[in-house]
């Protein structure tokens, strides 16, 4: 739970400082050095964004799966490849 409410803080935070810094970005200007910091400053704040949506779509996956030490006995044999002999 901590980890998922430390992410949705991160992408509040990133969401809010692309949004406070977009209009600021010298996006069309004729100097490419200016062209190409807002091409960067933007492509890490969207890997910012996606990688926090990653952790938190992640863990919702998580829980839905259960873990294979929690499977009966008898489904945990159903997935072996070789046979016991006995």
């Amino acid at each position: 739970m901590g980890h998922s409410f430390r992410n949705i803080i991160y992408l509040i935070f990133a969401f809010v400082l692309v949004f406070y810094g977009l209009p600021r970005l010298p996006l069309l200007v004729d100097q490419t050095e200016a062209v190409l910091f807002s091409a960067v400053w933007l492509g890490f704040a969207l890997l910012i964004i996606g990688a926090n949506l990653y952790q938190i779509i992640g863990e919702r996956e998580e829980r839905n799966v259960a873990s294979p030490f929690t499977l009966p006995q008898r489904e945990r044999t159903k997935k072996r490849t070789q046979y016991d002999y006995e």
